[in-house]
């Protein structure tokens, strides 16, 4: 791909090229919008975004997820910053959101949400207003509620606490993910502003 650190357009190649690498999930014109916006938080022309630039951004910065969204998206190149947002934008299937907010999820990223995951989670999004012992209780009723679960669907290793290896049953699967997800139709959606330049 064409692009530097300082470049300050895209060739129709290298649109085309972004476009191949998200999957087609970007037209021309939102890529060339996207571009720009990672132009401004890249303000030391390093061609990838930082954490301290990533929260830079309101909307991200007053999310209780933020650290872990911004762990997701640091030190990305515009190629790869396009991938990863791909999988929120209007085009990108339910699949392609749920694996995008599993991988949030999946802190030590070992292709499971455990315990130690959940409570990292947790944590963020509760902040102080619970103490270790109700952000423990909590987690260890959500990974009953997870036995259960597995019982009824068949889906899944068979149950502990969540607090063992995954290979002893302890942790979420990604199918297990989707079937807790599945009544749920709120998921992470992006909008490329176009036209607003």
């Amino acid at each position: 791909m064409g692009l530097t650190a300082s470049s300050l357009n895209l060739t129709q190649y290298d649109v085309e090229e972004v476009q191949e690498h998200c999957g087609g999930k970007f037209n021309s014109r939102e890529i060339q919008c996207l571009y720009k916006r990672f132009r401004t938080l890249d303000k030391r022309h390093k061609g990838y975004i930082s954490e301290d630039e990533l929260m830079s951004i309101p909307e991200l910065a007053i999310s209780p997820l933020a650290p872990r969204v911004t762990q997701v998206f640091q030190n990305l190149n515009f190629k790869d910053f396009c991938r990863v947002l791909a999988a929120m934008s209007d085009r990108a299937t339910r699949e392609d959101k749920l694996d995008f907010m599993f991988r949030v999820y999946d802190v030590d990223r070992d292709g499971y949400i455990s315990f130690s995951d959940l409570e990292t989670i947790v944590k963020h999004l509760v902040g102080s207003s619970l103490n270790e012992e109700q952000v423990g209780e909590l987690i260890t009723r959500a990974m009953g509620e997870l036995a259960e679960l597995r019982k009824k669907t068949g889906v899944g290793r068979g149950g502990d606490d969540g607090r063992s290896s995954p290979s002893l049953g302890g942790g979420i699967t990604f199918d297990e993910f989707r079937v807790i997800m599945k009544g749920n139709t709120k998921l992470p959606t992006v909008k490329v502003p176009v036209g607003f330049d």
